[in-house]
């Protein structure tokens, strides 16, 4: 008798190997067997997977789910659409260590107010946090990463000055504790403050602390890339090949518009750093633009001690004058120049200001009467810093030839939201809702750039391998039950930039740690996932 019968489908089993037709049956949290099954054993639940496609639960390689669920534990955009992990603490910032100086644990829960900032933490590491999320129960697994920001933060606190040896060292002990609780790597943000203050050097110090427990990974958010070429990428190289580490680089795409097309030269710089030694992948999400807050977008000496002290310069008219000047002087982020009527408003918190979501700052200046720039300031200060954007600054010639590469797997930078609860605000990047079902729809069915057994691998056993998840992104006897029934004829995204909230469909069937969370397209309510341990 097993719990969970899977009969007539056919079995893409996250390898990459050929599709072949067969049952899978579940037995509590595992597969149990896999063969024709159908006619010879008894289950309490029997699934008809005819004419449908069985493979792994999706692993999202690049997520931010780490206070999404906390705040809400559907995780329903992510469910939906077959995921059954996200991987968590990307961009440096991770919603641990919390310094135990008051001052230093305020500033580190502002940076991260993609929610609320009331919301309810009850941790203080990684250990803690997995213990909060697993009484409290979550509908997706969650694999962490622990986030240079962070540890930063902890350690020598939110300001731009230079780490000094002492600290440099106390950072080391951090990552060092994270991994022992089980983090499976460390990440940087290095356009993000108190990331961004790092220097190489200081990287590199930190980075040796992985090289002890060997597989754990350096995940990069690099600095921005000039018009001399992916300068940032170069560096995240360098940083791998002196801390003897693996390099996972994330987001890949070229965002500068003076190098747009470029995407087969940046990759060919990969292909060779491998050649001389250097352990490197990549991910890549199906969309030709990125999102983030526009703090990022400031000047950096603006946002050194935090969100409310970047606020506070801007309402300063001499300062504001100064970042103003700044900003037109040396462009966006990496010196990429301005194109207001490509920065569209996504999600602001303060009332009053909610109508300019969907706007871009080009229209939002019109609007006021103003300078793009002018409305962008007003905003931020308007919306205490928390406002976020969608940047259009990518084509989808280059987002292709980054997905086609063999050293890509498929990371969707969203995080898990439901749109009926409190993360269902804003107009959020249609990646959260969309970026698994899109390769699937898209690039596999409609305008093909993967193969559908392609396309699985590079959303489950590859970034399993990646991460050393061994019992995870495989369909194998003896591994943990995280699987989706999936209609390749039919399995589409529908989120789009000026109507977000809307889940992907096409997936009938998923099963979190042998617990069906999704049943003939509707989430059940079962909270069956985890907080998972680096091996």
């Amino acid at each position: 008798m097993y719990d969970v019968l899977i009969t007539g489908g056919t079995v893409i089993d996250g390898t990459g190997a050929p599709p072949y037709r067969a049952d899978v049956a579940v037995n509590r949290d595992r597969i149990a067997a896999i063969g024709s099954l159908d006619g010879r054993t008894e289950a309490r639940r029997v699934i008809d997977a005819a004419g449908k496609v069985v493979a792994p639960g999706f692993i999202d390689m690049h997520t931010h789910s780490d206070l999404t669920l906390r705040a809400d534990a559907r995780g329903w955009s992510k469910l939906r659409q077959g995921v059954t992990t996200d991987v968590t603490g990307n961009c440096g910032m991770t919603p641990y260590p919390v310094a135990p100086d008051p001052e230093r644990a305020r500033v580190l829960k502002e940076s991260l107010f993609a929610i609320a900032d009331d919301m309810a933490w009850g941790w203080h590491d990684v250990q803690g946090y997995r213990d909060v999320l697993n009484a409290q129960g979550i509908a997706i697994n969650v694999a962490p990463l622990v986030g240079h920001s962070a540890i930063r933060g902890a350690a020598i606190g939110f300001g731009e000055d230079p780490a000094s040896p002492d600290g440099i060292a106390a950072m080391s002990r951090l990552l060092s504790d994270a991994l022992d609780q089980g983090a499976f790597g460390l990440s940087t943000g290095l356009t993000l403050p108190p990331s961004s203050y790092g220097d190489t050097e200081e990287v590199v110090a930190i980075a040796r602390t992985l090289a002890a427990r060997p597989g754990r990974l350096y995940c990069s958010h690099v600095r921005g890339d000039t018009v001399d070429g992916p300068t940032g990428m170069r560096e995240a190289l360098e940083i791998g090949r002196r801390a003897g580490v693996p390099v996972h680089l994330a987001h890949m795409a070229v965002n500068d518009p003076r190098r747009w097309g470029t995407a087969g030269e940046v990759m060919a710089e990969i292909d060779e750093a491998a050649r001389d030694g250097v352990d490197v992948t990549c991910d890549v999400y199906p969309y030709a633009a990125s999102s983030s807050g526009f703090s990022q977008c400031l000047p950096g000496w603006v946002q050194s001690g935090g969100r409310l002290e970047t606020v506070a310069r801007l309402r300063d008219p001499g300062t504001r004058a100064r970042v103003r000047a700044d900003m037109e002087a040396n462009g966006l982020l990496a010196g990429w120049p301005w194109h207001w009527d490509r920065l569209m408003v996504c999600r602001v918190v303060t009332p009053e200001w909610r109508h300019a979501e969907g706007m871009t700052f080009a229209e939002l200046g019109d609007a006021r009467g103003v300078a793009p720039v002018d409305a962008a300031l007003d905003l931020m200060v308007a919306d205490e810093g928390r406002v976020q954007i969608i940047f259009f600054y990518r084509t989808e010639e280059d987002m292709r030839n980054f997905l086609r590469h063999p050293r890509s797997m498929v990371g969707s930078d969203g995080s898990a939201l439901t749109a009926d609860g409190p993360t269902g605000g804003g107009r959020p990047h249609p990646r959260n809702y969309g970026a698994a079902a899109r390769i699937l729809g898209r690039y596999v069915r409609h305008e093909p750039v993967l193969s559908l057994e392609d396309a699985v691998h590079r959303m489950s056993g590859k970034v399993a391998d990646r991460l050393g998840l061994r019992d995870r992104g495989r369909i194998r006897a003896g591994l943990a039950a995280d699987l989706a029934v999936i209609d390749a004829s039919t399995v589409i995204d529908h989120a789009t930039f000026e109507s977000p909230h809307q889940y992907a469909t096409g997936v009938p069937w998923v099963i979190v740690n042998g617990a069906v969370a999704v049943a003939d397209g509707e989430p059940t309510g079962t909270h069956n996932g985890r907080v998972l341990t680096a091996a």
